[in-house]
């Protein structure tokens, strides 16, 4: 790139930056990804959670419900869960509701979320924006049905807002739910078989969740990356696990 176009570029993004307040972030705990998201998941942003296909749609909620448990654990208030009705009519009866004990199972505390079911799609959005807005909150879950988009000008007043009172807001969008453009980032999820435990041990079976994140798009400039992703609910951080590709490719036998 020409030196004289990056000047340039610096100058923008310092007079669009101007007056607004730095943004930190909650670390996820897998390193290279808060690394494309520079330090982890926005507060005083929207991060943009969609699933990679339609049977995806219950990863990408548990997903979600994975990086909120994290922010939970490290930030004081509750958990403020908004479901627009579009998404309570098609999603709820194809994949269920939300489950108190799976939830206590991932690390989040059902006493700590305040659950609001919008009648209505302007409802949905003025309890987003109003939520966004509202300090002392650990998080905002915004689940937007298919008919629940926000417009460009509706998704800015959710951003801005969450820059104003240092929210972190997560919505999770339905396949067919409009982009929310203004969003720090979009990431895309598909499950992913999780890694048997072997027998032996004290609870063999299931492994741990996983999950295959794509990054579409960052505000911060990062490219488009994919990553494979693991939860630790002891820690509630996400990791990303040891590969084939970190492995011996020959077997070692080991004398006794």
């Amino acid at each position: 790139m020409r030196p004289d176009l990056t000047a340039l570029r610096t100058q923008i993004r310092a007079i669009e930056t101007e007056g607004r307040p730095t943004l930190s972030c909650l670390p996820t705990g897998a390193d290279r990804l808060d690394a494309a998201l520079g330090g982890g998941l926005a507060l005083g942003g929207v991060t943009e959670v969609v699933p990679a296909a339609f049977m995806d749609e219950p990863a990408s909620l548990h997903f979600a419900f994975a990086c909120l448990a994290k922010a939970l654990h490290q930030r004081s208030g509750d958990l403020v869960v908004i479901e627009d009705a579009s998404r309570g009519q098609g999603w709820g009866p194809a994949w269920g509701q939300l489950y108190g004990p799976g939830l206590q199972k991932l690390g989040v505390c059902p006493s700590r979320i305040l659950l609001v079911r919008a009648p209505d799609v302007k409802g949905f959005h003025a309890c987003v924006e109003d939520a966004a807005r509202t300090f002392g909150l650990a998080g905002i879950l915004a689940l937007s049905g298919p008919k629940a988009g926000f417009s460009l000008a509706g998704a800015r007043r959710v951003q801005l807002a969450a820059e104003q009172a240092h929210s972190l807001v997560l919505a999770v969008q339905g396949l067919r739910t409009s982009a929310f453009a203004p969003a720090r980032a979009r990431l895309v999820i598909a499950s992913r078989p999780c890694r048997p435990v072997p027998l032996g041990t004290a609870l063999p079976g299931l492994g741990p969740p996983a999950w295959r994140l794509h990054l579409e798009r960052a505000r911060n400039g990062a490219r488009p990356q994919s990553f494979d992703l693991e939860y630790d609910d002891a820690t509630h951080s996400l990791y990303q696990p040891a590969t084939l590709a970190n492995r011996s490719p020959q077997p070692q036998r080991l004398s006794a």
